[in-house]
């Protein structure tokens, strides 16, 4: 059985690099790492449905 996803498209708040994960439709919050530099993030939807929301992560 599938699962209705989504595309989560962040950038990175340390080097500007756009990021993409494939997440659950219904997912509110996500833990991804960046493709470029490697700092982990948390990404979280915006009013845009693809565009998402970062901010580092410790």
């Amino acid at each position: 059985m599938s699962v209705p996803a989504v595309t989560a498209e962040w950038n990175c708040t340390r080097c500007g690099s756009t990021n993409r994960k494939l997440v659950p439709a219904d997912t509110a919050r996500a833990r991804d790492r960046c493709n470029h530099c490697r700092a982990w993030h948390l990404v979280e939807p915006d009013d845009r449905p693809v565009r998402w929301n970062a901010r580092l992560d410790d």
